[in-house]
């Protein structure tokens, strides 16, 4: 028998039992500060974590480092999926790839809508992304990157119009964020999206 196979086991078993309290963690968080705001209280957390208070304070300081925790879990997870659907539709029309990032977007926000909510009101106000660090730029700001991304494609493909298109991404994902707080998460998700994207197409679509 190899004894450091027999060894390493006890350890991997470690690594993934850290790992899934720390999700565990990260779910309760999400959960209490969805239903009681930037504000919630430790004991709330641990207890839906199903963890002493000892226990939650040993991985996290305070509730400012496990909201910053959970903050940059939750907006790597969206970046992710925002990037991968910009990624897939490379090369895509315009509006095909638009319609990938928005549904890319509401499937986030259906499945987070309470903690994001939450998260979008506690940031500041947006500002000039660029200016700062990437780890300390807003949900908005972030979206607003990739909306510009996309943006410039429009413009190069002649689907958008190119004066204002400095405006475009700021005024899709304020479009978003609209229409998002009011029902995207629910059954009339697709149908709504579908309203977005013909209105953002109508109102700087290249006219004929």
């Amino acid at each position: 028998m190899n004894r450091d196979s027999v060894s390493e086991k006890p350890v991997r078993l470690r690594e993934r039992l850290r790992e899934a309290t720390a999700e565990a963690i990260l779910d309760a968080a999400e959960q209490a500060f969805a239903a009681e705001g930037a504000r919630a209280r430790m004991e709330t957390i641990a207890g839906r974590a199903g963890i002493a208070v000892g226990t939650l304070y040993n991985r996290f300081t305070d509730r400012e480092a496990l909201w910053d925790a959970l903050r940059r879990s939750r907006l790597d997870a969206l970046l992710a999926r925002l990037d991968a659907a910009l990624d897939a539709t490379r090369g895509r029309p315009f509006e095909e790839a638009l319609r990938a990032m928005l549904a890319a977007l509401q499937a986030h926000w259906a499945a987070h809508r309470g903690f994001l909510a939450t998260l979008v009101q506690a940031e500041p106000a947006l500002a000039h992304a660029a200016a700062r660090p990437a780890r300390e730029r807003t949900v908005v700001e972030e979206l607003v990157t990739r909306a510009a991304r996309l943006v410039r494609r429009g413009v190069t493909q002649g689907a958008l119009r190119p004066d204002d298109a400095d405006l475009y991404p700021v005024l899709l994902v304020g479009m978003m964020r609209a229409v998002m707080a009011r029902d995207l998460s629910g059954d009339g998700g697709d149908a709504l999206l579908d309203r977005v994207l013909t209105f953002f197409l109508r109102g700087a679509g290249r006219r004929p």
